[in-house]
């Protein structure tokens, strides 16, 4: 009696089809982001810094494990952050407890008063949450755009988003700049 071999299935289309499927999969899924940040890092420099930062040039944010901010050595609530930030960088406060100032030639702007320095330096805690810290960059970034726009509207009579990209680069890059300093997780405030 002859044995018979069982029927074979042809498979060699199977991984093809696999491979198919899985590429439609990855194409057609997006993956959801709830908060982000949108930063342009400044370059690369080897340089060190000489000398030491003049702290009234300086904007300091914490954050704890129980997400209370202490800014400029105050306990604030969260929705005070943006009037502050604004406070603290606003060309027109000329007080001892603000930025120094000093007066530069803008190209496409003329002479302008401008803070020397003046950096938002946030650090927070190990356990902060992320979406306070968060909400923490978005109102100091919030502060910066508005204080931008503001300057657009009195000096140009247009909104920032309406400027010229020249103009827009010169105010985001020479009058109110963006300059957020994140330091390492700490231990040693507010527990």
């Amino acid at each position: 009696m002859a044995v018979r071999k069982p029927p074979t299935i042809n498979a060699t289309q199977t991984a093809d089809m696999a491979f198919i499927l899985l590429c439609f999969f990855l194409m057609v899924t997006t993956m959801g982001s709830e908060f982000g940040l949108i930063r342009q890092l400044p370059p690369w420099t080897d340089s060190t810094v000489g000398d030491r930062i003049n702290e009234r040039n300086v904007f300091v944010v914490l954050v704890n494990q129980q997400n209370l901010l202490l800014v400029r050595n105050q306990i604030m609530d969260i929705s005070s952050l943006r009037d502050a930030t604004k406070d603290f960088f606003y060309l027109g406060n000329t007080a001892e407890n603000y930025p120094e100032k000093e007066v530069r030639e803008i190209p496409g702007i003329g002479n302008v008063n401008v803070n020397m320095g003046a950096v938002v330096s946030l650090a927070n805690q190990r356990g902060t949450s992320y979406r306070v810290y968060i909400q923490v960059q978005n109102e100091i970034a919030a502060a910066i755009n508005e204080l931008r726009n503001e300057y657009s509207l009195q000096r140009f009579g247009s909104r920032f988003d309406d400027l010229s990209e020249e103009l827009q680069t010169a105010i985001s890059s020479q009058v109110y700049p963006m300059a957020i300093s994140e330091q390492d997780p700490r231990e040693d405030f507010l527990n």
